[in-house]
């Protein structure tokens, strides 16, 4: 039950968002099929991701001899957060944005573009991430908060392929950094975010029968950890999301059209 009140919050929380994202875009909007088609596709980056998480934690544990998520509380909290979860699932969302991309690439007409598509394949990942892992109330109360994350990773990722695109046609700027930056940087974030509010101290005190000072001083630390990564995405989700609809302007002008006509115009003169 807890599931699905997820489920339905997640719907109604990022489509409310998702629905004026796309309006601040101006008079010349995505197409309806732009706009659901990556969301639904984005429902399928969550399995690939499990496949990419087993791939990734095999060629792990050859190279370092235990899994991800074995060793000390906090090394085992990194790796995980790293490998098990950030490298996997952004590479599923750019795997499906790719393919997205390609789909409507004729269509795509600027850098804002990009980062809605992005970003609604991260809007289809959450819904399916929230219905798995919200298996409680303290699941949906610790989730809630930072909802828009994958959102958030998606905008990032589109703008920097956006910005690929736009490099290439106008021959402003690396076209390879870019697209390394679409990986990497959300990659980052999502590890960073993931180490802190997923951390295993939060769980020093499961199994035991006896719960010493020292482990209550890890669950401590580990719940301060949570509150350090929840509280600030939590605000700064506000903020980047009250800055994008001021600067969504500025990123439609960034037009590909536009670019490609002004440099054959240069190219004929």
């Amino acid at each position: 039950m807890i599931s699905i009140i997820s489920f339905v919050l997640c719907l109604i929380i990022i489509g409310i968002l998702y629905r004026n994202m796309i309006a601040w875009e101006g008079d010349y909007r995505i197409s309806r099929g732009q706009a659901l088609l990556p969301v639904f596709l984005g429902l399928l980056s969550v399995p690939i991701s499990f496949i990419f998480a087993l791939i990734i934690g095999l060629c792990f544990r050859s190279v370092t001899g235990f899994a991800p998520s074995e060793g000390p509380a906090l090394l085992a909290s990194f790796n995980h957060a790293l490998f098990s979860a950030a490298m996997s699932e952004e590479l599923a969302k750019l795997l499906i944005t790719l393919i997205v991309l390609c789909i409507f690439r004729k269509k795509m007409r600027n850098i804002y573009e990009y980062m809605l598509i992005a970003g609604a394949v991260g809007f289809g990942f959450t819904l399916i991430e929230d219905f798995v892992y919200s298996l409680g109330v303290s699941g949906l109360v610790m989730r809630l908060p930072n909802i828009t994350l994958h959102v958030m990773l998606g905008l990032a990722m589109g703008r920097h392929l956006g910005l690929a695109r736009y490099n290439k046609v106008t021959g402003s700027g690396s076209v390879i950094k870019e697209y390394l930056l679409a990986y990497f940087i959300p990659v980052f974030c999502h590890a960073v975010f993931d180490f802190f509010a997923a951390n295993k101290l939060i769980h020093a005190g499961d199994d035991v029968e006896v719960v010493t000072a020292e482990i209550q001083r890890s669950v401590h630390i580990g719940v301060g950890m949570v509150l350090i990564a929840v509280i600030p995405v939590f605000i700064f989700q506000i903020y980047l999301f009250k800055r994008l609809k001021k600067n969504a302007s500025n990123l439609v002008a960034l037009s590909f059209t536009d670019a490609g006509s002004t440099e054959q115009e240069n190219t004929n003169a």
